[in-house]
């Protein structure tokens, strides 16, 4: 390996200025990996508000900037459509089409995941970006959930902190630490492909397809309707006759109260089965561990989580065991006897669970146990 070229990776969580960019330089980076999008366009339909001021301003500054997408697909067609939506994004950024486009497989949410992440390298290379690559942490690589030598020519990026070794010989870059340059995600590029040369080319031109009605986890794509300026959750489920809190299971969303103009909602289907809670403000993963009556080393292994003092609020923690969520967290508006309703349960009951002395008083963002 005749290169150890140190390179960044951002995402919302990161400055954008050019300041911060010509700072990280000046410490060693050579490129930016910044975070376009995570999901599908029928599902989160999720874009980092930042990725546009920070491919600019570290393209200002002479970085050499790639592209990543956080991946949550369950299936092929699923794979394909977030491809689809990673690409759409890219296209509007103006990103050239030679730009380096990673897959971020790290949620392991399909049983072949292998597979799953080919279709979507694939299906970014058909709409005409061809230089793509896969990132995952070692234990993905060394356990047998992908395997680096299935990719071909595409590039290997993998994360392994603490380790003198990958242990994945075909490996082009290495995520060494997620505390390096200005403190954040930090990389070594053993090839170039994420720090050398300068992207040029033209924005590809092939037409993207529209997402395809595709089964996800526990629920079908079968209905769609996109948030209006004005919208709230509550308010387009009862268009559809159903609850805002099945919109939001339905939709993976965290935050009932934070949906976003131009998302693209399901409105039919049921929720996963997987036992599943959305990370809130203030949480921590052993006050989660804490309140579903497991361990934090289980809720690491089972969610591919590389640092267990990292979790963002709306993010998807899967759980031991089945059924829904035993845990609620209280809304705007609710009342205790509104909640036992939804959970075909009695106020008394969740009274006499969760401890509570007064029935009449319950606060916005208290865990209710179920």
């Amino acid at each position: 390996m005749a290169l150890r070229n140190p390179f960044i990776d951002v995402s919302s969580y990161n400055p954008d200025t050019k300041e911060f960019f010509l700072a990280a330089k000046n410490q060693g980076a050579l490129g930016a990996v910044v975070k376009l999008t995570e999901g599908s366009e029928d599902g989160s339909a999720y874009v980092n508000p930042r990725a546009a001021a920070q491919i600019r301003n570290a393209l200002a500054v002479g970085l050499r900037v790639s592209c990543y997408h956080f991946a949550r697909y369950t299936s092929v067609a699923d794979a394909q459509n977030e491809a689809r939506f990673f690409v759409k994004i890219a296209k509007q950024f103006g990103m050239y089409d030679d730009t380096l486009m990673i897959d971020d497989a790290e949620v392991h949410s399909a049983a072949d995941y292998q597979s799953t992440s080919l279709a979507f390298l694939q299906e970014v290379e058909a709409l005409g970006y061809k230089n793509t690559g896969i990132y995952s942490m070692k234990s993905f690589f060394t356990g047998g959930i992908l395997n680096s030598h299935g990719f071909g020519s595409r590039k290997i990026w993998v994360a392994g902190y603490g380790v003198t070794s990958l242990g994945v010989d075909n490996a082009n870059a290495w995520q060494t630490t997620d505390h390096g340059i200005m403190g954040i995600d930090t990389s070594l590029d053993f090839d170039g492909a994420f720090t050398t040369g300068s992207v040029s080319g033209n924005v590809p031109q092939v037409v993207i397809p529209a997402p395809q009605p595709v089964q996800h986890v526990g629920h079908p794509a079968s209905g769609t309707y996109i948030v209006q300026s004005g919208d709230t959750l509550s308010a387009i489920a009862a268009k559809y006759n159903t609850t805002y809190q099945n919109l939001a299971a339905i939709n993976g969303i965290g935050d009932p109260d934070h949906i976003n103009v131009g998302q693209v909602l399901k409105v039919t289907g049921q929720p996963t089965t997987e036992n599943t809670y959305f990370v809130q403000a203030g949480d921590t993963l052993s006050g989660i561990a804490i309140k579903f009556g497991t361990t934090v080393s289980d809720l690491v292994s089972r969610n591919h989580i590389t640092n267990p003092n990292v979790i963002y609020v709306g993010q998807k923690i899967y759980i031991a065991g089945s059924g829904q969520s035993n845990a609620y967290t209280v809304k705007a508006g609710d009342t205790l006897s509104n909640i036992a309703n939804i959970f075909h349960t009695t106020w008394q009951a969740l009274a006499q669970k969760n401890g509570i002395a007064n029935p009449n008083v319950i606060y916005v963002g208290q865990t209710i146990q179920i």
